[in-house]
C-alpha cells in the first residue's frame, strides 16, 4: 500500500482540525449570528455594526412603548380630566336663579313681590386677548377684503361707545384692558404678558343692579366682552304697615346670596326662595353664553305664601296706632285684630315702624314685632279670666255677690285699693268698674292654683301657635299656698308676663263660646283643632258682664260702635321700674275687646306703652280700639245688633 493511499491515525492534527472548525461555528456568540466568519479587523467591525443596530432598535421600541403608554394614560386613564380642562376653556356652568315666591294677602294682593334687575359686567382680559388678536391677523394678511372686516371689527369695540352707554369712566376701561398699541401682536410671549392681570382682569362691574330698560342700553350694543346677570330684588308694597309681620331680605352669614333675615321672609325662607338651577353653557372668546347644553341641577321655582292679613285692615290699624302713638308722645302702640271663629289674624302692627325697601331706617327699636315679642304685666284685662275662674269654680253664679267695702283689703301685708268704695257687688259690676278688691277675694277664696290654671288654660305662658321667629312665651307662675300676695296681684294682672297676641287670642276664645282657636297667619297651612277653654254659658255670661265697659258708667266708654254692642275690658298698669318696683308716672294702657257681642266676630287688641299726654286705657286706647273695630265691621259687612242712634237735626229757620 502507498503512502498516499494510507489512513491517517485517530487523533492526528488532520482529523481533529475539522471538527473543531465544526464546534466554534456552533459556539459563535448570539450578536454574531449570520454574520460570515472573517479575521482581523473584517470581524471587530461587523460585530460593532450588529451591537449598534440592536441599540437602536431597542431605543425605538422603548419609545414607541413610552408614546403608547403615555397615549393610554391621556386617552384612557385620565382622560376625564383633560376633557374637564377642554370643557373650562369654552364653556361655562351658568346659574339659573329661582323666582323668590310672592307674600300676599288673604285675597291675593301682593305684600312682597320681586322686582328683576340686572348687573352688566365687562371682562378686560377677554377684551384685550380679542383685540390682539385681531390686530395680528389684519397684520399678516394681505387681502383688503379680510383686512377690511378685521378693521370694523376693532371699530365696534371702541371703549368709548360702551363707556358712554354705561356713563362709566372710559378712563378706568383703558387702565383695566391696558392696552399697548405699540405691543407686538404676532408674539405670543409679548400679548400674554401685557393681558391683565390680577383683581377685576377677568370682571368688571358697569352697572349693578339696575332695572332692565336701563341694562338694555348697555346690552344693545352687543358690545364684545360684556354680559350680564339677572337678579331679583325684593319690593315691598305697604312697606311700614307690614314691615314687621313680613320681615326683610339681608345677605346670608356664608355669603351665599340674600335670604329672609326676620319676619315671614325668615321663617319660611326655603320655601319662599326655592332653589337655583345651573346649567352648562358654551359661551364665546368673550365669556357670552352662546348656547346651553344641558341642565345640571334642575331649577326650583320659589312658592308663594298666602297670609290671613287683610292689606286694607292692616293699613287701618297703622295708621291708628301711629296717629295715638303721635298724639300721646308714646314710646311705642300695637294691635291686633283677630276673627273669633277661625283664630285667623287680620291685621297686626306696631309704631314706629320702619320702610322695609330702605332698610337704612330700621334699628332695634322700629323692627320689633310687638304683639309677638314684647311681654308685660297686662292689669286689669286679666280680670274677666278671674271672673271665669270664679264660675268655673261653682262657688260663684252670675248673681253672687262680693262686699268691696272699705275699698280695700291687707293682703300679705300689702294694702290692695280699689279706685273707690264700690260696697257689695256682683261680678258684672267686678268687670265694669274694675274691682282690685273683688278680684282679690275671689283669689282668696279658690283653690291656690285656681287663677294661674286658668289663665294657662286660655293660653297665657305659652307661644301662640304663630311660632314667629323669636316669639315670647310669657310666664305665668303658679303661686304655693303661702303667697297669699302672688295669689291675688295674678288676679288683677299683675305677677305674670303676657303678649299682645295671647290677649287677643284668649279675648277671641271668650267671643266663641269658649271655644279657643290657635292663632294662624299663613292660610296654606291646616288650622289645628280648637279647644273648649271653659263652658259655653259661663263664656257668654262674661261677654255680657264685658258689655257694661263700654256702657254708660263703665271705663271703657270710648270704646263704643254706634249700631253694635261693644264687650272689652280697660287695663291701665304701671310699667316696671329696671331698679326695682314701678314708675309712678309711667303707664301702659290696653284695651281688648269683641265685637258685636250678641256674635263676636271680631276680637281687637289695642295697646299703648308710655303715654306721656293721658294715662288712662280708657282715654288713650279705647277710641283706638273703636276705630280698628268699627272699620272690620264696615269692611266684612257684619250685621248691626243695635238700634243706631239718631242723629241730632238742626232746628229749621
Amino acid at each position: 500500500m502507498s503512502k498516499s493511499t494510507k489512513k491517517p491515525k485517530l487523533g492526528s492534527a488532520s482529523v481533529t482540525a475539522p471538527l473543531e472548525r465544526d464546534t466554534q461555528n456552533k459556539k459563535r456568540s448570539w450578536w454574531s449570528f449570520g454574520v460570515k466568519k472573517r479575521t482581523g479587523a473584517s470581524l471587530v467591525g461587523g460585530k460593532q455594526d450588529a451591537r449598534r443596530y440592536l441599540l437602536v432598535w431597542l431605543i425605538m421600541a422603548l419609545a414607541m412603548f413610552v408614546l403608547i403608554a403615555r397615549a393610554a394614560y391621556l386617552q384612557i386613564f385620565n382622560a376625564q380630566f383633560y376633557i374637564d380642562k377642554g370643557d373650562e376653556l369654552i364653556t361655562t356652568v351658568r346659574t339659573e336663579p329661582s323666582y323668590r315666591g310672592v307674600i300676599t294677602d288673604r285675597a291675593g294682593a301682593p305684600l312682597a313681590a320681586n322686582a328683576p334687575l340686572y348687573t352688566v359686567f365687562f371682562d378686560p382680559y377677554a377684551y384685550a386677548e380679542e383685540y390682539y388678536r385681531l390686530v395680528a391677523d389684519m397684520n399678516s394678511t394681505k387681502k383688503d377684503a379680510v383686512k377690511q372686516r378685521t378693521l370694523t371689527k376693532l371699530k365696534d369695540m371702541d371703549l368709548v361707545k360702551l363707556a358712554a352707554a354705561a356713563n362709566f369712566p372710559l378712563e378706568k376701561l383703558q387702565a383695566a384692558v391696558k392696552i399697548d398699541p405699540k405691543l407686538d401682536a404676532s408674539d405670543d410671549k409679548k400679548v400674554q404678558a401685557a393681558l391683565p392681570k390680577g383683581a377685576g382682569s377677568r370682571r368688571l362691574v358697569l352697572l349693578n343692579r339696575v332695572s332692565p330698560e336701563i341694562a338694555e342700553s348697555v346690552m344693545q350694543l352687543e358690545f364684545f366682552a360684556v354680559g350680564r346677570e339677572q337678579y331679583f330684588q325684593r319690593y315691598y308694597l305697604q312697606a311700614e304697615p307690614n314691615a314687621q309681620i313680613l320681615g326683610f331680605m339681608g345677605q346670608s352669614s356664608d355669603g351665599s346670596g340674600y335670604i329672609g333675615r326676620a319676619g315671614i321672609e325668615a321663617k319660611y325662607n326655603e320655601l319662599l326662595a326655592g332653589k337655583d338651577g345651573k346649567v352648562l353653557a358654551l359661551r364665546s372668546r368673550g365669556s357670552q353664553v352662546i348656547q346651553e347644553i344641558e341642565q345640571i341641577e334642575p331649577l326650583v321655582e320659589g312658592r308663594d305664601i298666602n297670609l290671613t292679613i287683610d292689606s286694607r285692615l292692616q293699613y287701618v290699624l297703622y295708621k291708628e296706632l301711629e296717629q295715638v302713638g303721635r298724639l300721646q308722645s308714646a314710646r311705642s302702640s300695637s294691635g291686633m285684630v283677630v276673627d273669633v271663629k277661625t283664630g285667623e289674624v287680620l291685621a297686626m302692627g306696631s309704631w314706629p315702624s320702619f320702610n322695609s325697601n330702605n332698610l337704612s331706617e330700621r334699628d332695634g327699636a322700629n323692627e320689633r314685632n310687638r304683639p309677638v315679642l314684647d311681654v308685660f304685666e297686662p292689669g286689669s284685662v286679666m280680670k274677666p279670666f278671674t271672673v271665669a275662674a270664679a264660675l268655673e269654680s261653682g262657688k260663684y253664679n252670675t248673681n253672687s255677690v262680693i262686699d268691696t267695702s272699705p275699698g280695700s283689703v291687707s293682703v300679705g301685708g300689702y294694702t290692695i285699693r280699689d279706685g273707690g268704695n264700690y260696697g257689695v257687688i256682683t261680678l258684672d259690676k267686678l268687670i265694669q268698674k274694675s274691682s282690685n278688691v273683688a278680684s282679690t277675694k275671689i283669689a282668696l277664696n279658690l283653690p291656690t292654683n285656681a287663677i294661674a290654671n286658668m289663665q294657662m288654660k286660655f293660653g297665657f305662658g305659652a307661644k301662640t301657635a304663630l311660632d314667629f321667629p323669636a316669639e315670647s312665651a310669657g310666664k305665668v307662675i303658679v303661686p304655693k299656698d303661702r303667697e297669699l300676695s302672688r295669689r291675688a296681684t295674678l288676679s288683677y294682672g299683675y305677677g305674670q308676663q303676657v303678649t299682645l297676641a295671647q290677649l287677643a287670642q284668649a279675648y277671641a276664645a271668650l267671643g266663641n263660646r269658649g271655644l279657643m282657636y290657635p292663632l294662624r297667619l299663613v292660610k296654606d297651612q291646616p288650622s289645628k283643632e280648637p279647644t273648649q277653654v271653659i263652658g259655653a254659658q259661663h263664656a257668654e255670661a262674661v261677654v255680657r258682664m264685658m258689655e257694661l265697659v263700654t256702657g254708660a258708667g263703665g271705663t271703657g266708654q270710648a270704646a263704643a260702635i254706634d249700631g253694635y254692642r261693644v264687650a272689652g275690658k280697660t287695663g291701665t298698669s304701671r310699667r316696671t321700674n329696671p331698679q326695682g318696683g314701678y314708675y309712678t308716672d309711667q303707664h301702659r294702657a290696653i284695651f281688648v275687646g269683641v265685637a258685636p257681642a250678641s256674635n263676636p266676630r271680631f276680637a281687637v287688641a289695642i295697646l299703648v306703652e308710655d303715654p306721656r299726654r293721658q294715662s288712662y286705657a280708657g282715654q288713650v286706647a279705647a277710641p283706638v280700639f273703636a276705630n280698628v273695630m268699627k272699620e272690620a265691621l264696615r269692611l266684612y259687612n257684619v250685621p248691626y245688633d243695635k238700634p243706631l242712634r239718631q242723629a241730632t237735626q238742626a232746628p229749621l229757620s
